[in-house]
């Protein structure tokens, strides 16, 4: 979203004196009505400035962020490189085609019944409800004629072979040819990874009080500036598709059912006034869900990705939860993760900088991720599971076993009622 130009609050650009004079790239430069950047796009544009970054001697320090976008730039096979798959849209993108295949609008149980009927593998792998996944997957058939898992498949197969892990070998350092990386790991540079993480309730309050400073330096402004934006494109004749780009941001979209209600910055009723409040309201759940969701990304599939190049170790969490604490847990600790980085020497083992890195990198290391996502419904509780440890666990909770108590005493119940036969009851181990 900070691509965009304008909406300084609502896309969350960091001001320009807090820049301290360091150059920021790929910021304010997309116009509005311009078709969203694909990944692809991304990933070469910010190739070319990394380039000219390391050309100069500078370091180039990626930040996110969109994750989904920072995994295909770190590593060189993210995205789909099949040229038959080549022309298809990323993730953010499927609506645009729905028109050429209608069947991508449907309910999503539709679209996961026609794609279990061309590709089973692939729909085994999503969850039920995971819309996107399973528009993206049907939408590779449609257009391609080719099955999604044999693609992520064959993408597979290219992936160069992970070299030996030797914690006392020295890293590749700065100025050696990002080659090199491309030969012996999936990684297309040698990278330091650093992840800000905060424990859940500090993290909560933190968002919600962002969200109101947000509010305080003119978010509902840049959100009436939007909307009457969108006014003038319509009567310019230009379509506005308000289902991707700047028109899904978080500050905006959340707010579009009071701005529609021709609301003003300054509420003149206590009608009003409470509509605002709904709205704020619901920008900081939204923002709450958009953490979790960043937060699952690094624990899932960034950390499996990095896992599978031999360089999971190369992910160091900083524990923000005490900003008492700044300089010396936070500031001091990359300054010296950097610089060791930068000259070759071993670093530490990334558990070891705090409780919260040991709890949730040896969460994420435990996870066996992306070996076994297949999804397992729970009839009895109705609750779908996608491995097999989410599985077990769910089994083995006191809620299923509740579940599966009441279920007995129904059917026992049923069977007892005057002409009811009397059958043997099922058991939740058959889900």
């Amino acid at each position: 979203m900070q691509m965009y130009k304008g909406l300084p609050i609502i896309t969350n650009k960091i001001p320009e004196h807090e820049r301290n004079g360091v150059p920021h790239h790929l910021l304010d430069f997309v116009r509005l009505e311009e078709q969203p950047w694909t990944v692809n796009q991304f990933v070469k544009e910010s190739n070319r400035i990394i380039h000219d970054i390391r050309t100069r001697g500078k370091l180039p320090i990626v930040v996110g962020g969109t994750h989904y976008y920072t995994h295909a730039l770190l590593f060189k096979d993210a995205t789909l490189v099949d040229e038959a798959a080549e022309s298809i849209p990323d993730d953010d993108q499927v609506e645009g085609v729905e028109d050429d295949y209608p069947i991508l609008s449907r309910p999503t149980e539709e679209i996961l019944q026609a794609l279990q009927e061309v590709d089973p593998d692939m729909a085994r792998r999503w969850h039920p409800k995971d819309r996107r996944k399973i528009q993206r997957s049907l939408q590779i058939w449609l257009k391609t004629g080719r099955k999604a898992s044999e693609v992520y498949a064959e993408q597979q197969e290219r992936r160069p072979p992970s070299r030996p892990t030797d914690n006392d070998a020295e890293r590749p350092r700065l100025g050696q040819e990002a080659s090199m990386a491309n030969e012996e790991a999936a990684l297309r540079y040698p990278t330091l990874l650093l992840w800000l993480e905060a424990e859940d309730a500090v993290l909560k309050v933190r968002l919600n009080d962002r969200v109101d400073a947000m509010v305080n330096r003119g978010l509902i402004d840049d959100a009436v500036a939007l909307t009457n934006f969108e006014k003038e494109l319509f009567q310019q004749g230009v379509p506005v598709d308000k289902t991707k780009g700047i028109w899904v941001s978080i500050g905006y979209k959340e707010m579009a059912s009071w701005l529609d209600g021709g609301q003003t910055p300054e509420p003149k009723s206590p009608q009003a006034s409470r509509a605002l409040t709904e709205a704020i309201e619901s920008v900081k759940a939204g923002t709450r869900r958009y953490a979790k969701r960043q937060n699952r990304y690094i624990r899932i599939r960034l950390a499996n990705a990095l896992e599978g190049a031999d360089e999971f170790g190369m992910l160091f969490l900083l524990d923000c939860s005490n900003l008492d604490n700044w300089d010396t847990e936070v500031a001091a600790q990359a300054q010296r993760l950097v610089r060791s980085f930068l000259v070759g020497e071993k670093l530490p083992d990334h558990k070891s900088l705090s409780e919260l890195a040991a709890k949730m990198l040896s969460a994420a290391d435990e996870q066996n991720l992306g070996s076994d996502r297949v999804a397992r419904t729970c009839n009895t509780c109705d609750k779908t599971l996608m491995t097999e440890k989410e599985w077990n666990g769910h089994l083995a909770s006191r809620g299923h076993k509740k579940a599966v108590a009441a279920q007995r005493k129904r059917e026992a119940r049923a069977s007892q009622e005057p002409g009811q036969p009397h059958t043997a009851s099922s058991t939740a181990a058959e889900d």
